[in-house]
């Protein structure tokens, strides 16, 4: 089993991990579908207890400087 980890705002992991979208505003979905739809991640299996304030991350393009956790996917079959 591969994986890969990436630094993402702390606030998606309940879309990632459980897919409950719910109390995210329009933009902060739509930031994140666009952050799926490009780099097609895989399935997201685990995110660190621990945050961080990080002004960049993996998804800078389309959040600014937020709370960030380490989120681990399941890359390939």
């Amino acid at each position: 089993m591969k994986t890969e980890t990436y630094e993402l705002p702390s606030f998606w992991a309940a879309p990632l991990i459980n897919g409950d979208y719910s109390g995210m505003e329009d933009d902060d979905i739509q930031a994140l579908e666009q952050w799926l739809e490009k780099e097609k991640p895989g399935h997201c299996c685990d995110v660190s207890e621990n945050s961080f304030f990080a002004w960049r991350h993996d998804a800078s393009a389309y959040v600014l400087a937020c709370d960030c956790s380490e989120f681990t996917f399941i890359i390939g079959d």
